[in-house]
């Protein structure tokens, strides 16, 4: 006994204090949280502040004047993160917040309604800007779209597009719970304002701050931003030309489609001149190849044939090709492309090229080549839907659709981008 005794009181101590460490270091790793990286939007805002900052002008003026999109706190949230992100950052210059806030409440638009290019650059003038910023977040497939564009005061001008997908986050979760936007309407006059009580803004004074007159006799005949509060409904917009099929359409294309009303918002469809023009690969072959018919696969079925469904289709394949890493393609480039200051270009479908060629190439219009021109329509390559992954082109020297599988991701074709109006 006086043995263990002398042994326990020699080690005893030693045992106790290496059981108060283990103890101690359980304890830490169960009560400390792990970090978590940052949020994939806000990611996504700081990589947006940065191309921001590398193509607008040093030391300029920007107003960043709206995000569209269903959810106020949502769009809110990202103005508020890019002025603070260029505040910080110090490249150019921003409008405050609070001067924001004061046009908005005297034209009662919402921050994440529509805006027109036109009704922006006019606030922007207001506000004493060089350049305005405007853009839109939406839902797409399990993930959101985020679109930026800065275009100058004075010439239009595009300055920079900016597009990203983002993965949903808690972050948009909690943001998107705010409930769903409407859109006030107004509209922009030049000369002087209507009488009658109508709220004008007169666009010479600056941006030192906003003043408001509903005064008729005193209303200066000068340029005015005039309030017009209809809840709950669109922006007006500007009645669209007639065109005939081979016009030059808005982009300087060449119309080759009417479906003679404008249900979804849109009746024609516009071809990109030829200088818009590039080779390209499609690469859905590839996507199934590298990952197999059961993990991750591009389901053709997603995609449609029909005359202004290219738009969906191109958003379909750019959410999953981006998603796998794959960036170079087809539906890519139509997708980023600003030409002549529209950005809401598309890879067509089947059936637009069928039209195209139909409309445009049988006539000699458009420039186009005599060889395969890619669409946005899947194809079934022969083995059923499920496991078809291919995509259809468009021989312009003989009228006839060309599916491609096997071969998609190694051939490049031409690509000639569309858009719907």
């Amino acid at each position: 006994m006086n043995a263990l005794a002398y042994k326990f009181k020699k080690y005893g101590s030693c045992l106790i204090t290496l059981l108060i460490v283990l103890f101690s270091l359980l304890f830490g790793c169960a009560t400390t949280a792990v970090p978590s990286g940052p949020d994939d939007l806000d990611t996504a805002l700081r990589e947006a502040s940065g191309y921001l900052n590398l193509n607008l002008p040093k030391g300029s003026k920007v107003a960043i004047i709206n995000i569209q999109s269903d959810h106020s706190n949502l769009s809110e949230y990202i103005i508020e993160e890019l002025i603070a992100n260029a505040v910080n950052d110090k490249v150019f210059s921003v409008v405050d917040r609070a001067q924001l806030e004061s046009i908005r409440m005297e034209l009662d638009f919402q921050l994440s309604g529509e805006v027109s290019d036109e009704s922006a650059r006019s606030i922007g003038k207001f506000l004493g800007a060089e350049t305005i910023v405007t853009g839109a977040i939406s839902e797409l497939a399990d993930r959101h779209r985020l679109r930026l564009r800065a275009l100058n005061v004075e010439t239009a001008q595009v300055q920079g597009q900016y597009n990203r997908n983002i993965n949903a986050s808690p972050l948009i979760a909690a943001l998107m719970k705010g409930g769903r936007t409407g859109t006030a309407s107004y509209a922009v006059r030049t000369g002087t304002a209507r009488t009658g009580g109508t709220t004008a803004i007169n666009s010479t004074q600056g941006s030192a701050g906003v003043s408001a007159d509903v005064s008729a006799g005193n209303m200066a005949n000068t340029n005015t931003i005039e309030r017009q509060i209809t809840p709950q409904t669109s922006p007006p917009q500007a009645a669209t030309p007639v065109y005939r099929i081979g016009d030059t359409g808005p982009a300087g294309g060449l119309i080759f489609y009417d479906k003679g009303n404008r249900t979804g918002g849109w009746r024609y469809l516009e071809a990109a001149p030829a200088n818009a023009e590039k080779r390209a690969k499609l690469l859905v072959k590839y996507v199934a190849m590298t990952h197999g018919p059961e993990a991750d696969r591009m389901d053709v079925k997603q995609t449609s044939e029909e005359p202004g469904r290219g738009r969906e289709n191109t958003e379909y394949l750019i959410s999953r090709l981006t998603y796998l890493g794959f960036w170079d393609t087809a539906a890519q480039y139509c997708n980023d492309l600003v030409f002549n200051g529209f950005d809401d270009w598309y890879l067509p479908s089947i059936k637009e090229l069928s039209f195209i060629y139909g409309n445009l190439v049988r006539k000699e219009m458009g420039n186009f080549r005599e060889f395969l021109y890619w669409s946005s329509t899947g194809w079934n390559s022969g083995s059923g839907w499920q496991t078809g992954y291919g995509g259809l082109t468009w021989n312009m020297q003989t009228g006839l659709s060309v599916g491609k599988g096997e071969n998609a991701i190694v051939e490049e074709h031409y690509v000639r981008p569309v858009r719907r109006f």
